[in-house]
């Protein structure tokens, strides 16, 4: 065989210029990744509103057995107002019986100059809760037990039963 007629010898396949860069995309992978990356991120944002809309304010809620009992007696001795003492009773016992006595603790009030202190709360429960008073004239003291209940509106706290020892 002549050297002419020779099948040319092959080269190896490198080529000493390298061809241009291209801008590499991220690989498809990569998108399912980001888009999981940002789900969780707006997950996480959702949920952290949703708690402060849950927990904004409540340190400014001010409704507390103590306040129903202390406005109750305001409207009723202080004010002598026993239709406005009669906003602080919960729906169930706002009855004739329950008005008829918190008029005729308005008008002993008037009478012998009732004063009312120590207005504490001694239990609770959910939905349910009790306060003492010490109701007192010039010659006699006496502790007057209100029973509360939870209702829904303003105010929370509303009185259902008075009780004196």
């Amino acid at each position: 065989m002549s050297p002419d007629t020779a099948a040319p010898k092959r080269q190896p396949d490198t080529d000493p210029t390298p061809e241009p860069e291209t801008k590499s995309r991220p690989r498809p992978g990569r998108f399912w990744t980001y888009l999981t990356l940002i789900a969780a991120a707006a997950f996480a944002g959702a949920l952290f509103l949703i708690a402060a809309k849950l927990f904004a304010g409540v340190e400014e809620i001010d409704d507390s057995p103590e306040r129903t009992v202390e406005g109750f007696l305001a409207a009723l001795l202080d004010e002598r107002d026993p239709e406005a003492a009669s906003g602080w009773l919960c729906s169930e016992k706002s009855d004739r019986d329950l008005t008829a006595a918190t008029e005729a603790l308005a008008e002993a009030g008037a009478e012998h100059g009732l004063e009312w202190t120590a207005v504490t709360e001694t239990d609770r429960t959910v939905g349910q809760a009790t306060v003492t008073v010490e109701l007192s004239t010039e010659a006699e003291s006496t502790t007057w037990t209100f029973a509360l209940v939870a209702e829904d509106g303003d105010p929370q706290w509303l009185v259902c039963d008075i009780d004196s020892r």
